[in-house]
């Protein structure tokens, strides 16, 4: 374990387990109680967890370049929650899911991972990405006991055969969005809501929800609003059908976020 560390105090603001059950992301686990791996990028970290503090094994210099933005801290959750308290079913969703943030996640990670999404179920997903990184990832260090691998690039996973990663129909598309070239991912943050949309959806295999959630998760449009089976069968369920995510602008993504993992977590336990 590294001798450093940054102690971070979420006041109730973070909750690493909530985050790491909402489907927005593969690689934030718990791997004993209360203890988490993230990982992103060429950067991992392990996180322990007492009561509403965190102790992130790092430096404060690494904490504030890396882990602060990946788990959007600087950005007023508070300020969301107000604006949520004439809807019943959000109201009580805060008390669930409060914890959730929005992160801060790699584009080209995102823009695999969700193409792998469709048509899936989180524990699938989540063992085809570790299946990915464990065979074609850059080792980076070991916590818990346990080698942890960055996130393979576009050049580890052109070439070889990714049968391993269990992928099926969907290996064609994640081959595609590796011939894509670094251009066009460097080029996406830089573009507005709507070009940057155009653009995913312009490659083959990516969709309406699989762009917007490589909008949400990936380079962090918040008025990004996926809508999946889940998604869908809850506004059915809770608002007869009729619920408009652009009274949310600014932050859409994040009642989306707030209505998934809560609606998920009254069907069945995590």
């Amino acid at each position: 374990m590294d001798s450093k560390f940054t102690v971070y105090d979420s006041r109730g603001e973070l909750d690493l387990r909530q985050i790491a059950n909402s489907g927005q992301c593969f690689r934030l686990k718990e791997y004993a109680t209360d203890k988490f791996i993230a990982v992103t990028g060429s950067h991992a970290v392990d996180i322990h967890r007492r009561g509403d503090v965190y102790i992130f094994w790092c430096d404060a210099k690494e904490f504030q370049a890396v882990w602060a933005p990946y788990f959007d801290l600087d950005t007023d959750y508070k300020g969301f929650k107000s604006k949520m308290q004439d809807d019943p079913f959000l109201k009580d969703a805060l008390k669930t899911g409060g914890g959730i943030r929005i992160l801060r996640q790699d584009l080209w990670e995102m823009a695999v991972t969700f193409t792998i999404s469709q048509r899936n179920n989180i524990p699938r997903i989540a063992q085809s990405v570790e299946a990915l990184c464990e065979n074609f990832g850059t080792p980076l260090r070991e916590i818990g006991g346990r080698q942890v691998y960055a996130f393979p690039t576009a050049d580890q996973l052109l070439w070889p055969d990714l049968s391993v990663a269990s992928l099926g129909y969907r290996e064609p598309y994640i081959k595609g969005l590796c011939s894509q070239g670094d251009t066009v991912w460097q080029s996406l943050p830089n573009l507005d809501d709507a070009q940057a949309k155009k653009k995913l959806l312009d490659m083959k295999g990516i969709g309406e929800k699989v762009a917007n959630c490589i909008m949400l998760f990936g380079l962090h449009r918040m008025d990004s609003y996926p809508r999946d089976v889940w998604v869908n069968r809850l506004i059915d369920d809770v608002y007869h059908g009729d619920f408009d995510p652009g009274k949310y602008a600014g932050f859409a993504g994040y009642v989306q976020q707030l209505q998934f993992y809560y609606y998920r977590n009254k069907t069945f336990s995590f």
